[in-house]
């Protein structure tokens, strides 16, 4: 499956790909994963307790490299975006989304369950007052194959 076909499939739809606590971010994430790159998400991202964890705790391996967010990093498209808890935003848990395209002043992402309860959809970040481009992001995981 390609990329553009994974969006058309899922777009506007409910993942729940481990069948546990509802349809999170991180079930977009290994949906794609799996679908996508064909690869054993548990392999690719181990598991662990949120979004923000799975990067704080992530090592770059034979899947993913790790990059920081600078003001001059860009991610490129089906990299995986991960925010931290910024005022308010993303909860305590953080929040991972998957890019579709940016350059140094906005992202737009391919989302699920923000807001909160949300279908998968797209997010413009750089829009609003609350999302100005990179606010909240702290990195994302670029694939090495």
């Amino acid at each position: 499956m390609t990329y553009n076909d994974f969006i058309w499939k899922y777009n506007n739809h409910f993942v729940d790909y481990d069948g546990h606590f509802g349809n999170q971010c991180v079930d977009l994430i290994r949906q794609y994963i799996k679908d996508v790159k064909g690869w054993d998400p548990y392999k690719a991202i181990p598991a662990v307790k949120d979004a923000i964890t799975i990067f704080n705790n992530f090592r770059d391996n034979e899947y993913f490299k790790k990059i920081l967010n600078s003001p001059n990093a860009i991610p490129k498209k089906g990299d995986i975006i991960f925010y931290k808890y910024y005022f308010g935003l993303y909860g305590w848990q953080g929040h991972v989304e998957l890019c579709d395209q940016a350059d140094l002043y906005y992202m737009v992402n391919f989302s699920q369950n923000w807001p909160t309860g949300s279908p998968t959809h797209f997010i413009k970040r750089g829009t609003s007052k609350w999302f100005h481009g990179y606010r909240g992001c702290v990195g994302w995981l670029t694939p090495k194959k």
